[in-house]
């Protein structure tokens, strides 16, 4: 195998993209499936998040953990119900192991950047915080047995004094009801959207076991706009699940977030590689394209 040096073009343009995200915020969103799936996977991303915070990136990094949860339910004989549109119904009963794992989740992310060399008091956990950063809303406000929620709005001055000192935010999709005592289980991407929205974030990235959206050729489409995703949609290369990820991240977009990117996470390197080069290795979502 040849190995071969890199270029100074493609040093400059790393320094470039670099520059262009010290100081600002991105927030990665990392999925429980990927967590299960992959045992290196906490470790692939902890390097990269590593290499972001050392280098002036202030990195909001969001889990969730839907795998874990269904494992958590069935040892505790509790009902997995999910609705037509495969959201979770989450029982009362159900919500106290959600909160559980996710704050064990929480735990082990922190863990895996502190084995990474992240100092522990670089890094913020929910789990160890003593505030809930995402007021949430009942999906369903007829069912009071029905915990599960959506976000309504987010706390953000602990996040940001945290950012600005340089540590690392690691978030869980639980949210407090208005109430401040009744816990609400949110979608990760939901909650990970209103996190970026709310600070402004350079760019949302959410780290997937897909490379993007491609094309009629079967190539990945390096950047999309409305246009061209509503285009793309009406021809049917934009079908099924993809469909609503595609048109949430259009949405997020809209409220000021920079760009939106959807990356294969367990690719080496797939974050870095997003960021730092201008071909992307994923398919990033902006207002237009050109």
């Amino acid at each position: 195998m040849i190995k071969r040096d890199p270029t100074l073009e493609q040093i400059a343009e790393l320094m470039d993209e670099l520059d262009a995200y010290r100081h600002r915020i991105v927030v990665i969103k990392i999925g429980g499936n990927s967590i299960a799936d992959d045992a290196h996977f906490l470790a692939k991303i902890a390097k990269q998040v590593k290499f972001l915070r050392q280098n002036g990136v202030r990195v909001v990094l969001v889990h969730g953990g839907g795998p874990q949860i269904d494992d958590a339910l069935r040892e505790k004989d509790i009902d997995i119900i999910k609705s037509p549109d495969g959201r979770r119904i989450t029982s009362p009963a159900a919500m106290r192991v959600v909160h559980k794992v996710m704050n064990d989740m929480n735990r082990k992310v922190g863990q895996a950047l502190i084995d990474e060399g992240c100092g522990k008091e670089k890094i913020l956990t929910a789990a160890a915080a003593k505030e809930y950063f995402v007021v949430a809303q009942p999906l369903d406000p007829k069912n009071e047995h029905n915990r599960s929620g959506k976000p309504k709005s987010v706390h953000t001055r602990n996040i940001l004094r945290a950012l600005e000192a340089s540590r690392i935010v690691i978030l869980h999709s639980v949210g407090i009801g208005e109430d401040n005592k009744t816990f609400y289980n949110v979608n990760g991407d939901d909650y990970a959207m209103a996190v970026a929205i709310a600070l402004k974030a350079k760019r949302l990235i959410l780290v997937t076991n897909v490379m993007g959206v491609f094309d009629k050729k079967r190539e990945r489409i390096p950047a999309i706009d409305r246009a061209m995703a509503e285009q793309m949609i009406a021809e049917g290369f934009i079908t099924g699940g993809m469909v609503p990820k595609v048109e949430s991240a259009l949405w997020v977009v809209k409220q000021g977030v920079n760009g939106v990117a959807i990356i294969d996470g367990h690719r080496p390197w797939s974050i870095l590689a997003e960021m730092l080069t201008h071909e992307g290795f994923g398919t990033l979502f902006q207002a237009t394209v050109g």
